[in-house]
């Protein structure tokens, strides 16, 4: 009956239902067939967002639409310009280190590859660099947001898994900046072997300058990381503080943000955060039905008469998810296959914090592929290029990209560096 079910949801999500739909379509089946009353499925698709974490999903969305509506991209964009612009292939630099910095801020993957399209591509375009290279830098760059916190798909992985989504936060600081760094050295020899630009010498003046404009922007992930590490706030507290953070330092400071706008990105958090919420909501009646058919059991057992090996179990899961993640929308694959997978994980003393990280980054290296890799579509779209260049540019980031994913996997370490 498990196949059936997981067959039927795939097979509605390849055919274009919307995935909520397709869940509930899942679900019903599923409840009939294990002759349990239809109601049930409404009271469980209301429990499944009757959760106080949550309530952090739509407040780190406004907190990041706060941020860029008052122009804290263009000030990152000119703080990193004047930091690694000098060095050789400088605004591919900038890109980068601007992710991590907007990774901080937004916790959201497409709003910072949409924010870092539009900004930088034609900058870099102008200056000389091939656009494909540029686009699919961008979007392999945006695959940090949610690594580095806050992070919105760790809040949803936290809350399905039950474990602290601040240790979470703080688990992606050290793989963050790791992908960062294979993208810096990949882009280096890039411009080494092209040639590309680099900006004026490097001037002190500068970056004080543009520090100076940019700090009130720098001290947000701070004081998140900050707060969690000494337990002032708990997560839902915390993305309150930023959303108060946020309308304050564009409010009042750099007085670039009117009660106009606020109206507007009210409107629009509403809309992005209920298409989470909705998928959410729809998966609970799902992972229930499929906890009473002993699926998790299932998976367990399948997996470990296969091996018990926790390293090849690791790799096996891997290679499913890089797969999965091609196909499916990242939430909606959390949602599903997280409460599988948890015995699983605790059987073989694999940490669920590791392997949050290791799924998430997963996944968003299929946002960046075909047949449905958001993060593709979102820069090519708006950097109006084809599909096939991208591939053909984005080649190189895919391969350090699953590089970076090898040594998360297998060194712990840089998960659970700062875990207590």
């Amino acid at each position: 009956m498990l196949i059936i079910i997981l067959a039927i949801l795939f097979s509605l999500i390849l055919l274009g239902m919307p995935i909520a739909l397709a869940m509930l379509g899942a679900s019903v089946v599923s409840i009939i067939s294990l002759d349990i009353p239809l109601n049930v499925l409404a009271q469980r698709v209301s429990s499944g967002v009757e959760s106080f974490p949550l309530l952090a999903i739509p407040l780190f969305m406004l907190a990041g639409g706060i941020m860029n509506k008052s122009g804290i991209s263009e000030r990152l964009f000119d703080f990193t310009r004047s930091l690694v612009g000098h060095l050789r292939g400088g605004l591919a630099h900038v890109n980068v280190l601007s992710s991590v910095l907007m990774a901080g801020i937004s916790g959201s993957s497409l709003a910072d590859c949409a924010a870092t399209t539009r900004v930088m591509v034609p900058q870099m375009e102008r200056n000389g660099y091939d656009r494909g290279f540029s686009v699919a830098l961008t979007a392999s760059s945006a695959t940090l947001s949610p690594i580095i916190p806050p992070s919105i798909l760790m809040v949803v992985y936290g809350w399905q898994a039950n474990i602290s989504i601040g240790d979470l936060f703080i688990a992606g600081i050290l793989p963050g900046l790791l992908i960062a760094l294979l993208l810096t050295l990949l882009i280096t020899g890039i411009s080494v072997v092209k040639q590309y630009p680099k900006d004026e010498g490097f001037q002190r003046s500068r970056v004080a300058s543009y520090f100076k404009k940019s700090v009130w922007a720098l001290l947000m992930p701070v004081l998140i990381i900050v707060g969690f590490r000494m337990g002032i706030f708990t997560v839902t507290e915390v993305a309150a503080v930023a959303v108060a953070y946020s309308f304050f330092v564009g409010k009042f400071v750099y007085k670039t943000l009117s009660w106009k706008d606020m109206g507007g990105l009210l409107v629009s958090t509403s809309r992005e955060a209920a298409s989470i919420l909705i998928i959410i909501a729809a998966s609970a009646p799902l992972a229930w039905s499929l906890s009473i058919l002993q699926a998790p059991q299932e998976v367990v057992t399948w997996i470990t008469g296969l091996t018990d090996d926790p390293l090849m179990v690791l790799l096996l899961l891997n290679l499913a998810l890089l797969v999965i993640g091609m196909f499916m929308e990242t939430i909606a694959v959390i949602i599903v296959l997280v409460p599988i997978l948890i015995p699983l994980l605790n059987a073989l003393d694999i940490s669920l914090v590791h392997f949050g990280v290791i799924m998430l980054f997963n996944l968003l290296i299929g946002q960046i592929t075909p047949p449905l890799g958001v993060l593709m579509f979102v820069s090519c779209n708006i950097a109006r290029l084809n599909t096939l260049q991208f591939l053909r540019s984005s080649l190189p980031f895919f391969l350090v990209l699953l590089l970076a994913l090898l040594v998360i996997t297998y060194i712990p370490g840089f998960s659970l560096a700062f875990i207590n």
